[in-house]
């Protein structure tokens, strides 16, 4: 094991968290809830979508009252089940790569779905942080889909999904991948929200999310004209 990774890590192997939780069972329901909640709220706030700083402060608003390293970069290289990610010391590649799919589209012009599965490829093999990237890529491009009068979705936990990212192969991804157009930006948020509030009903949301150091994301409340 790494030892960026080990120093997240509690000596049981739990994520190390600001409420000191060691269990993971309760770790990972917290965490659920947290996401969830501040994702409803990110969402009713119409996020716009501008390049990939976005995903960072997208992340750190997920994730900021649990971890400290929300919305950073991991400091170190990564894998999972022998898939090896992003080469951390080229993030700067990765984020040009992305800041260009995400610039040659015209704001409002839709996209195909392989569009979409570009952007999902190369999002997940720079796979930026620690953990937390599957849900904060998946609010990110439902954001930018919004921002193209689209809503857009698609399984995170997916085998075919999981194996078609691991080949890279964009058709694959963009078979997965629903895209539905809309009348306006607007509009796609407000189904968005009502999405993410349906996902959600067992989920206590008693109250909005504390001010945990997130970056400010730009939004606005206005119906598009």
């Amino acid at each position: 094991m790494s030892d960026w990774i080990s120093k997240t890590l509690y000596s049981n192997g739990v994520l190390k968290n600001k409420l000191h939780i060691h269990d993971a069972a309760e770790l990972e329901k917290k965490e659920n809830e947290l996401s969830a909640r501040n994702a409803l709220f990110l969402l009713q706030k119409k996020p716009q979508i501008k390049d990939i700083n976005d995903l960072k402060k997208i992340h750190q608003f997920l994730f900021g009252e649990l971890y400290d390293w929300a919305g950073k970069y991991r400091p170190g290289n990564f894998s999972k089940n022998g898939y090896q990610f992003f080469d951390f010391t080229r993030f700067d590649f990765a984020e040009k790569d992305i800041n260009s799919m995400l610039h040659k589209h015209p704001k409002a012009a839709p996209l195909s779905a392989k569009g979409y599965a570009e952007l999902l490829d190369a999002i997940n093999f720079m796979h930026p942080f620690r953990e937390g990237n599957g849900r904060s890529c998946k609010v990110f491009l439902s954001a930018y889909a919004a921002n193209h009068g689209q809503i857009i979705d698609y399984p995170r936990k997916n085998e075919e999904m999981i194996q078609a990212q691991n080949e890279a192969n964009i058709d694959k991804i963009a078979k997965l991948i629903k895209v539905e157009n809309t009348p306006s930006r607007n509009r796609t948020l407000q189904l968005l929200a009502s999405q993410q509030k349906n996902a959600q009903k067992q989920i206590n949301q008693s109250r909005l999310p504390k001010n945990s150091g997130q970056q400010e994301i730009d939004c606005d409340d206005n119906p598009d004209l």
